[in-house]
């Protein structure tokens, strides 16, 4: 069967940080809980000696993550929405999975907004099918929800 498989959402909460902001900002995001959701957390050590925690939510059922990978889109400002639809060909790599990277400042304050820095919450979303089939699924969905949703963006 052809489609989304999975979805990964990672943040690093580092030293300065504080955690339940960073979870709050995730959370904004995507859901943290449910059946097919389920949240590890890691602890590393910084090159300075720093603690950095990393937060990783993974969704292994296809079904629960292509819903997912359509909330957080429908959540994007319309330019966000063609910003990826014009990238799309450098976000999706051999394999089919497509990268996203969105603000962690501004997932806090509950708006989802691509983000090229490094200050993010790192979105892989896998995909059944290869590589060309992937984009072009990807592109019908970021088209639907344009075209679907109009906003001010």
């Amino acid at each position: 069967m052809m489609g989304v498989s999975w979805l990964e959402a990672r943040v690093s909460v580092h030293a300065t940080e504080d955690r339940e902001k960073v979870v709050r900002a995730l959370s904004n995001i995507l859901p943290l809980s449910g059946g097919k959701i389920k949240v590890v957390e890691d602890v590393f050590e910084g090159h300075y000696g720093n603690q950095i925690r990393v937060i990783t939510v993974r969704i292994k059922d296809g079904r629960t993550a292509s819903k997912v990978l359509e909330e957080i889109l429908s959540k994007l400002p319309s330019h966000d929405r063609r910003y990826l639809l014009e990238t799309l060909e450098e976000r999706v790599d051999k394999n089919g999975v497509l990268y996203i990277r969105v603000s962690k400042q501004d997932a806090y304050l509950g708006e989802a907004r691509i983000y090229e820095g490094d200050d993010v919450i790192r979105i892989a979303v896998g995909f059944r099918g290869g590589r060309r089939k992937a984009i072009n699924f990807y592109r019908e969905l970021l088209k639907r929800l344009l075209e679907g949703k109009a906003d001010t963006g």
